[in-house]
């Protein structure tokens, strides 16, 4: 069974082709009306998981892909151009968001965003370091 990484389609490793399939699901789904917020508020109903939950959510995802998708060995520069970029993105989606029909710009969920992605950074990097702590070559492999 070959590797997930090493796993293309069309030439493209499926690594990347998942990460840009969620971050267009992303950007679209951020970008529809949205109509569900309005019945709500037209049929008093509040059902549902809780919006800065879904923020949160959907950044670790992001965030996590695009960990996974990037490799350098100069990791602190790698993961600090995924949190700006991440960043850069997740304020642009709520900026734009101000255009769309029952949606608006929240501080609040940029915040979600950001701790989200930046959750998602610190435990990658957290199980990177505990699987190279463990995985180091002993002296033994060496001389074998």
């Amino acid at each position: 069974m070959r590797p997930v990484t090493k796993i293309t389609i069309f030439g493209f490793r499926l690594a990347i082709v998942v990460l840009s399939v969620y971050w267009l699901c992303l950007f679209v789904g951020t970008h529809l009306p949205n109509m569900g917020e309005i019945l709500d508020l037209r049929f008093g109903m509040n059902h549902g998981v809780n919006d800065k939950v879904k923020h949160f959510s959907a950044f670790f995802l992001l965030g996590g892909l695009l960990c996974y998708v990037t490799n350098s060995p100069h990791w602190f520069k790698r993961f600090a151009i995924i949190g700006l970029v991440g960043m850069t993105y997740a304020a642009l989606d709520e900026i734009t968001q101000n255009f769309i029909p029952g949606r608006y710009p929240d501080v609040l969920d940029f915040a979600a965003d950001t701790a989200g992605l930046w959750t998602a950074i610190a435990l990658y990097v957290a199980a990177k370091y505990v699987y190279l702590l463990f995985n180091k070559p002993s002296s033994e492999q060496h001389h074998a």
